[in-house]
Formats: C-alpha cells, structure tokens, sequence
C-alpha cells in the first residue's frame, strides 16, 4: 500500500486546524480545513502550503460538499504537480489566477546552479559541517530556528504553526532533514520529502551563524544530491505575491524549470460572504473579509 501524501497524512492535517475538525473531502481525495470566522460561522482554506488533488478529482462535487457543510467559501493553493490542470481547475473555481511561480529542478537533466549559487555552495561546505538526520532529533534546536526565522520575516497567518504542528511533521517517517552545523552550533535546517516521483522541499530556517556561513546553500545541494532523481519543486517567493524577493531569487538559482500555481476559492454562502466582506477593498485577496489590515 502507498503511503498518504505527507500533506495528506491526518495527523499533519489535524495539526493545520484551529480546533475545528478537518473535513475529508473524497472527491478529491484531500481535505479542506475548517477556519472559525469572528462573529459566527466557519470557512475553510486548503492544506497548507499547497493542497494535492486527484488528477481525475470531483472539483465542483468536493465545492458542493463544502457547501453542504454550511462553510461560507473555501480558499487554496492546489499542488502545481498533484492536481487537476489548471482548464479543470478555471472551470470549477469561480476564483482561478495565477498565484506564485514555482521554482523547480529536473533530475533527468545535469544540475546546473547559478556561478553566484556554486560560489556560495563551497563557502557554505567549507564553513559548515552538514548532516542528514531527523526532525525528531532536533525538534527544539528546529523549532528555535524557525522562532528567529519568524520574527526576522514578520511571518503570519498559515505559516505561524500552531503547536503541535512540528511534532506532526517529526512524526512522518516521509519527512528528510539535513543540518547544517557551525563547530557545534546547529545553524540551519532544511526539511524535504518525496512522493511518487516529487519531492518537495518543505521549510528551511538558518540564524545569524547559518546566514553568514552560507548554511542554507550547502543544505540545499546536500538535499539536491540525496534526491537524485525525480522533480524537485523548490516552492515559491514568500508571502502572498510573486514578485522576484530574495526567497525567489535564491530558489530561482537553483532551478532549471519553472511551473504556475493557482489561487482557486469559491464563495459558498453569497448572503454570508456579502456581510462579512462588506465596505473591505482588497484588491486581489480572497476572501475579501480576511484580509491583512
């Protein structure tokens, strides 16, 4: 029997919620995940970071299940290698655009780093002594990088885990780390899995000593190098944009194949969504009523 999608996996699931429990969705062989909204009611977004679908998924039947079940719109990113094709998913969405571009690396073909990237993976080789290993083994020293990470990005919203979460990932024997060590301080962390043929790199989190020793180049070639085949989707740019940051920039030397992801929602209750989006102007952002001050 194949193993769920790390993303799938209904403790990884469970630990995205907000004390709601996550509604299964089997018409696309996923989940949406229930969001209590101020004042009353429920909408639901996705699995976070991205949401994997059947290719052959129900996508207006799975809408209709979340209507029934009284949520007042669903918002997600499905996973740009795991889903529908984007005609599927603009014919089932009224909400379909595209969102983050996603930086990837072609195994079949050489890896080929930007000069820029080599230079930076042999400082970070020479400077850092890099380690496979597992989450689990270094769940405190992972959860004080992504601390410094968060307040250094101002991280909020879906990225700002709840507890319980990074022990749900620690769990999953599907869940690859590799640290990266300064002398005997744990500077840097990255943390990937694959899944029939994709793998994904999942966070990455250096300090100030990772930083200056170009941690998060050697951990990404240490990863790159360990997952020789396949596609690797290196994610997008930070935040809710994609304009070119240096999150895209460092993804981007890396890559050698790009591929869109799509913002899909549905407002599923008009006379809610009305109400609670009513005098916001948000531009682009969905739904309009959760929009960032």
């Amino acid at each position: 029997m194949t193993a769920p999608h790390p993303y799938l996996n209904p403790r990884y699931v469970a630990a995205l919620g907000d004390g709601l429990p996550a509604l299964a969705v089997p018409e696309w062989r996923s989940w949406a995940i229930p969001r209590p909204i101020p004042g009353g009611g429920q909408d639901a977004m996705g699995v976070y970071p991205m949401t994997p679908l059947a290719t052959d998924a129900d996508l207006e039947g799975g809408l209709a299940r979340c209507r029934a079940a009284g949520l007042v719109s669903l918002v997600m990113v499905p996973d740009p290698l795991a889903a529908p094709d984007p005609a599927a998913l603009q014919r089932a969405f009224p909400i379909c655009r595209p969102f983050k571009t996603h930086y990837l690396i072609d195994r079949s073909a050489p890896f080929a780093p930007s000069r820029h990237h080599r230079e930076r993976i042999r400082r970070g080789q020479r400077r850092c002594r890099i380690e496979p290993t597992s989450l689990a083994r270094h769940l405190d020293g992972w959860r004080a990088l992504y601390a410094e990470l968060s307040a250094k990005r101002g991280i909020a919203g879906a990225a700002a885990f709840r507890p319980g979460y990074f022990e749900a990932l620690a769990a999953d024997p599907a869940i690859c780390a590799f640290a990266a060590f300064v002398g005997d301080e744990l500077a840097g962390m990255t943390l990937w899995f694959e899944h029939e043929g994709v793998v994904y790199n999942h966070l990455t989190a250096s300090n100030a000593a990772g930083y200056t020793n170009s941690a998060n180049f050697a951990l990404y070639a240490a990863a790159v190098e360990h997952f020789a085949s396949g596609v690797i989707n290196l994610g997008g740019p930070a935040g809710m944009s994609d304009v070119g940051d240096g999150l895209a920039q460092f993804k981007a030397g890396f890559a050698n194949a790009r591929t869109q992801a799509w913002l899909c929602g549905a407002v599923l209750d008009d006379e809610r969504y009305a109400r609670l989006a009513a005098g916001r102007e948000t531009g682009a952002y969905f739904p309009a009523y959760r929009a960032p001050a």
